[in-house]
């Protein structure tokens, strides 16, 4: 990801994070992201039109708890909350996503965007993400958290 990018890419997620999940996220550097051994849900969606890319979100499942409670307005011990964790991370990640989009390529272009998916992320796809070079690492409430924002601009002959 381009340094111009990332920091687009970086201050939206901060930007939606406070105002969707009343949730506050910090740009560290790839070298400060804590090694751990925390269980990790990593939430991945597509999108394609005037670019193509995808945009991944991998935060530890503890984290998802605490998004879905604040986006529920609930208190994170609730039954309600753990059931509707995968959705609220989903959610965010549509929202991120658009944001996303809109800031890095404005507000003209049209993109077609897949559903998210979430999926369990084991310890040896953490750090192969953590390692990938358009990902970019947060502090989130003390959650470390990765997020890439992968992309190709298509050719104006191929649109």
């Amino acid at each position: 990801m381009e340094t111009e990018s990332k920091d687009i890419v970086s201050e939206v997620f901060c930007d939606v994070l406070e105002k969707l999940a009343y949730m506050f996220g910090e740009s560290i550097p790839k070298e400060d992201f804590p090694g751990t051994g925390a269980d990790y849900v990593q939430a991945a969606m597509t999108f394609s039109g005037p670019m193509t890319g995808k945009l991944t979100l991998a935060v530890p499942r503890a984290m998802s708890v605490e998004v879905a409670a604040n986006v529920l307005g609930m208190e994170p011990g609730d039954e309600l909350v753990e059931t509707r964790s995968s959705d609220a991370i989903k959610e965010m990640l549509n929202v991120i996503c658009g944001h996303v989009l809109t800031a890095v390529a404005g507000e003209e272009p049209v993109f077609e965007l897949s559903a998210p998916t979430l999926e369990a992320l084991d310890e040896a796809n953490r750090v192969r993400m953590l390692n990938e070079e358009d990902t970019a690492c947060f502090l989130v409430d003390d959650h470390p958290v990765l997020l890439r924002f992968s992309w190709e601009e298509l050719s104006k002959l191929e649109r």
